[in-house]
């Protein structure tokens, strides 16, 4: 996770570095070496012995010298300096509050704060907050935040991003493919359900010896042999069952593989009980004993006659499309008199009472996807090639694109003022003329200020193809603040979507105070779509609001916020939180034709 660790280091020098004098153009030049870094697709230490880091966009002299001290020394002498007084967990909770560098380590100061325990000891031990910050002269509403901020940052503990966690996950199945013993290996667990939030890499093997059962000796074998693969760090654990092996090893990816070995008869139920989740399994088993009388605490489904069985060593093994039915799983569900449940939806919430009266939701497919409407531009913060952008709305076949940028009070994301929009209009008028089968739209991510006024003016806003509103600085207000800054925006009737609404940003911000109920309510008065950012790291909605959104009759919109090319691809990442949710095709504004997109937007 090298990629994370350093951009994150970074990511906290630039945090630190906005509450300085005159240091706008370094924190402007550290956020970008930052993205660059931890949205690299490979492993960014051999970029940088290949020679290639330096050149890579986004890495200017300044941040580039930051790196190679960090290559050639393994620290950082000025991010060590930061840690001089405060480790990096009390930092990061900086970062992760939003309230300033000041206010948090001023806080540290009157409670005597040295360790990120003594935080968690502060509120452990003082329940009324309000009491606590009388006695000690601080604003309640700070100290709520440090305490949210500690909760979540608790809540990401063996925790990885998804999209980092496939491409390990790639490389371990590429190597493990390559084990002639292996007939079949399939990706399980919560990375076939496509959560978010990932804690280790689970692989069901099927070896060619293991046919009626398990051969013990033989498996032990095969364990030496991936034991000695490169991407093993360490053994953690063995665990030798009645139906199957199971085998813990640490890795070079600093994330935990479970290898489970099966046999061939037990191959189509162990596929469906290694993806789980438990509570989804739980409700089969009560199935299995109402409709066919099985015994509730055993799965045995000897009884079935499975047919020959689907070899997986390609990239079947990671990655599903949207509409593969795994035909080993279907003949289990067909048993039961039910309905294919796809992975995603295995959470144990009401899928199987659904798959019985197949009453189960249509599915967004990727393919469903007709544009992006959230992308930035050179005009902003991004940094984005033609030829690049180009190839990938090939590869999606897209009808639409939208550049988002900033608006003008944004100054850490280069927003554009009035001048500048109008260079951006001539530019987008300028790349339609070049071609008739896609359309570039004049897009804009309009800041939302403290009291819910917009950036541009009406007049201004009435001319975006469309006009995302969003919040990125103010996080130091509550609650009720932060509803009404959002409904007041909402109540522009040229505003069209709420773009990542809630702020959370993967282990570097907490988010928002914020009544996402309200929020819903409100986008369905005043007729506004709620965003699925599909960046890696923000994925907000996450699965469990998108829900809440769909429940309530609100139009999704499903966007990368891409920066950089490759950041197009997470489109995927947001149409499986859709597919979690419930999310059908129709729900989605961006699965509309150009002419629908246009026609939705006028009609509000």
């Amino acid at each position: 996770m090298i990629n994370l660790k350093l951009s994150s280091i970074l990511t906290t020098i630039a945090e630190i570095s906005k509450f300085k004098p005159g240091e706008k153009e370094i924190v402007m030049n550290l956020s970008r070496a930052t993205r660059t870094i931890r949205d690299y697709e490979n492993d960014v230490t051999d970029a940088y012995k290949e020679g290639l880091l330096e050149k890579m966009p986004g890495i200017d002299p300044f941040s580039y010298a930051m790196i190679k001290e960090y290559f050639e020394t393994g620290s950082i002498r000025l991010f060590d300096q930061i840690k001089e007084k405060y480790p990096e967990d009390l930092i990061k909770i900086v970062r992760l509050s939003g309230i300033g560098t000041k206010r948090v380590f001023g806080i540290y100061e009157k409670f005597n704060i040295k360790t990120f325990e003594d935080l968690k000891d502060l509120f452990t031990l003082n329940y009324d907050t309000k009491k606590l910050t009388e006695s000690f002269e601080i604003d309640s509403l700070f100290l709520e935040r440090i305490k949210h901020s500690v909760s979540y940052y608790e809540s990401l503990r063996g925790k990885y991003p998804r999209w980092l966690v496939l491409k390990f996950a790639d490389k371990i199945v590429e190597k493990l493919s390559s084990i002639n013993e292996i007939s079949s290996l399939k990706v399980v667990g919560s990375l076939r359900r496509r959560k978010a939030e990932i804690k280790d890499i689970d692989i069901l093997i099927l070896p060619e010896f293991n046919d009626e059962k398990i051969n013990y000796e033989k498996s032990k074998e095969l364990i030496s042999k991936i034991r000695a693969s490169y991407f093993v760090k360490d053994f953690i654990s063995k665990e030798d069952r009645k139906e199957n092996i199971s085998t813990r090893f640490s890795t070079i990816f600093d994330i935990d593989v479970e290898i489970i070995i099966t046999s061939k008869k037990m191959w189509p139920v162990d596929l469906l009980t290694a993806t789980g989740s438990k509570n989804h399994l739980r409700k089969l088993k009560e199935a299995a004993k109402e409709s066919v009388c099985l015994n509730k605490d055993a799965f045995d489904f000897s009884m079935i006659k499975f047919k020959e069985l689907k070899k997986y060593k390609n990239k079947d093994s990671v990655y599903e499309e949207d509409d593969f039915i795994c035909q080993e799983e279907k003949q289990i569900y067909d048993f039961l008199g039910m309905k294919y449940i796809f992975p995603e939806l295995r959470e144990g919430l009401n899928e199987v009472e659904l798959a019985k009266e197949s009453y189960l939701p249509e599915l967004i497919k990727l393919s469903d996807m007709k544009g992006d409407l959230h992308v930035h531009s050179n005009y902003s913060d991004g940094i984005m090639e033609m030829k690049e952008i180009v190839k990938k709305i090939k590869k999606y076949n897209y009808e639409y694109l939208s550049f988002s940028d900033h608006s003008g009070s944004n100054q850490y994301g280069n927003g554009l003022n009035k001048t500048r929009l109008m260079d951006k209009s001539a530019y987008i008028n300028d790349l339609n003329l070049k071609q008739d089968k896609f359309s570039f739209l004049m897009g804009s991510e309009i800041e939302i200020d403290e009291e819910g006024n917009l950036d541009y003016d009406d007049v201004q806003i009435s001319k975006f193809d469309i006009a995302l509103g969003s919040i990125h600085k103010g996080l130091k207000f509550d609650f009720r603040t932060n509803n009404l800054r959002f409904e007041k925006a909402m109540k522009n009737k040229y505003i069209d979507i709420i773009a990542h609404p809630t702020g959370v940003v993967f282990g570097s911000r907490a988010p928002y105070f914020l009544d996402i109920d309200y929020l819903i309510k409100c986008a369905s008065k005043y007729g506004k779509a709620i965003e699925i950012n599909s960046y890696y790291l923000r994925l907000d909605l996450n699965e469990e609001n998108a829900r809440k959104a769909k429940g309530a009759g609100i139009l999704i919109s499903i966007n990368t916020d891409s920066h950089r090319p490759n950041n197009l691809d997470m489109i995927r990442l947001g149409v499986d939180i859709a597919r979690k949710a419930g999310i059908e095709k129709e729900d989605v504004i961006n699965t509309l034709s150009l002419d629908d997109l246009k026609k939705w937007k006028s009609s509000r």
